[in-house]
């Protein structure tokens, strides 16, 4: 007959044995324990192409399948992020342009933000109007050079280089 002392001693070997392969088949959980170890309120990431980052959904539709080198700084406690990317092909389509570079109006903010999910349902005034993250790839002011509104992203380019910013809702 075994004892509970006995069965004690043949489980635990084996919940180290399933603890240890799940770690080296890679199923994920050394980094969902990582994760949630993580205090920072930002994380970057880092995509080859726009499609891979979709279907990750890390970006947003408006980016470009074929944009490359594609960096995100995404604030994990709320909504901004910092977005840059290289492509060739223009500015989408689905983008508006605005009058004034860096300075859209609350016209042009309000029709933006209504096609957008995040963004739709709030009063403009309750969304920033500039980053609070810093990256080195975004030079501090960059929001001043904003061309295009894309759903919520404050977007530029310059030679094929793409700058947005996705605004925050403020307090």
């Amino acid at each position: 007959m075994q004892t509970l002392r006995s069965r004690q001693a043949s489980i635990a070997p084996l919940g180290i044995v399933l603890a240890t392969g799940a770690l080296l088949t890679g199923c994920g959980l050394a980094e969902d324990i990582a994760d949630s170890l993580d205090t920072s309120n930002s994380k970057l990431h880092h995509v080859d192409t726009g499609a891979e980052g979709k279907e990750s959904g890390l970006l947003a539709d408006w980016v470009p399948d074929d944009a490359e080198d594609v960096h995100v700084l995404q604030r994990t406690t709320g909504s901004e992020r910092l977005l840059t990317f290289e492509y060739s092909g223009g500015m989408p389509s689905e983008c508006l342009e605005i009058d004034t570079v860096g300075s859209p109006t609350q016209e042009e903010l309000a029709a933006a933000y209504e096609t957008d999910a995040r963004t739709r349902d709030f009063e403009v005034t309750q969304w920033s109007t500039e980053p609070t993250m810093q990256a080195e790839w975004w030079s501090a002011g960059h929001e001043s050079r904003t061309t295009h509104l894309c759903g919520r992203w404050w977007v530029s380019e310059t030679e094929g280089v793409f700058h947005a910013f996705a605004a925050e809702l403020n307090g």
